[in-house]
């Protein structure tokens, strides 16, 4: 098993830290730098995470086949835990070994491998490998390289049938099986298209001027209301506000930067002068140190607690009960083409790739604007 060297940090402000020992240019520099609670400190040469329970969990979770070496001296101590934390665990690797046989976790091994080298998000190594895992152990005296196209259509009958698997986990199911067969055995392009489920052509809900109005007064929680002014009037997903950083504000150029959005693209939003006060209000207030938002034992405002705010804040304006956080983007989006926004400009500002993915905002915008009446409307009733 490998090893990582750790260190408990007590930074300026009296935040306590753990500090992690990686050169540059291993494996695991490259996990690390995809891991977002972490940053490079150039005068301590490690990297910090927040001394918090969440964020060491999730960052153990990067690392399952590490141990983990507390180092005394100019740095002691270990992260905190909790009440669930004393009682004996197996590790992840003990666990997954048990599972699967060694031929299933040598092509786990290989893929994990491969998704480091394409620097996939925390997020997506963390499903795929789960995805992989499921799979292979529903086939666990099989080979994988063995497995067939049928045999992935059997898997998702039954993880349909028995399980009841929405449409997006069936894609990402898909979606790791692909990348294994493409990207680790060599495979040509993989064709699934007929494994996918049927996509749904949603409008997306959106809230009128008045509506985002009442949400975005109802809190009374200054970081709070800063949280959704940010999210309305940049237009941003939820991991993008709880990942903004208090170096991406450029109040002298009005601009806000996007970094590692959607597909890792970086983009430029206009920062708005009515969220710039409420902004300067909040930084005066609340003093955050990296993280723009900032959780009540530091580190990272977690996305769970934002749906959380915007729930409390949906029941108090009285607006639409579906209204989520993704809503007030949809919303963002509406309005500048309802205001005469060039397509192509809200299609940078939201970072889609395809402008096909941008204009459905169109769809609804035309027909507010078109004028057309009902032919009930005609009639002398």
């Amino acid at each position: 098993m490998k090893k990582l060297s750790i260190y408990k940090i007590m930074s300026s402000d009296g935040k306590q830290q753990i500090g992690i020992t990686i050169k540059a240019g291993s494996p695991e520099y490259y996990v690390i730098r995809e891991f977002k609670p972490a940053r490079w400190d150039a005068r301590l040469r490690l990297w910090l995470i927040p001394y918090t329970t969440a964020d060491w969990q999730e960052f153990k979770l990067r690392f399952p086949d590490y141990s983990f070496i507390i180092q005394t001296g100019d740095y002691t101590g270990k992260p905190q835990s909790s009440s669930n934390d004393k009682k004996p665990k197996k590790s992840i690797k003990q666990t997954v070994e048990k599972v699967l046989s060694p031929d299933q976790y040598d092509a786990l091994n290989k893929m994990k491998e491969r998704l480091i080298i394409k620097q996939y998000s925390t997020k997506t190594f963390r499903n795929y490998c789960s995805c992989w895992i499921e799979f292979m152990t529903y086939y666990k005296d099989r080979k994988v390289s063995a497995l067939t196209k049928d045999d992935i259509r059997r898997y998702l009958m039954y993880k349909i049938q028995e399980h009841g698997i929405s449409e997006s986990t069936q894609n990402c199911i898909i979606n790791a099986i692909k990348f294994y067969y493409e990207q680790v055995e060599g495979w040509e392009r993989f064709v699934v298209h007929d494994l996918r489920p049927k996509k749904a052509h949603k409008l997306p809900g959106f809230l009128d001027k008045a509506a985002v109005e009442r949400l975005l007064k109802a809190s009374g929680n200054l970081k709070h209301r800063c949280m959704l002014q940010l999210i309305y009037s940049a237009g941003l997903r939820l991991g993008e506000c709880t990942g903004m950083k208090v170096r991406d504000i450029d109040p002298e150029q009005c601009l806000i930067r996007v970094r590692g959005g959607k597909g890792k693209k970086d983009r430029i939003v206009m920062l708005s002068s009515k969220f710039s006060r409420t902004l300067q209000e909040y930084l005066v207030q609340y003093k955050p140190d990296y993280w723009l938002f900032e959780g009540q034992d530091g580190g990272r405002y977690s996305d769970r607690s934002v749906q959380n705010v915007l729930k409390k804040a949906v029941i108090q304006s009285g607006v639409d009960e579906d209204t989520t956080v993704h809503t007030l983007r949809h919303s963002f989006a509406t309005q500048l083409i309802l205001n005469g926004t060039d397509i192509r400009a809200v299609q940078e500002l939201l970072g889609h790739s395809s402008i096909k993915t941008t204009t459905i905002y169109t769809h609804i915008t035309d027909r507010m604007k078109s004028g057309i009446r009902s032919p009930l409307d005609d009639l002398d009733i």
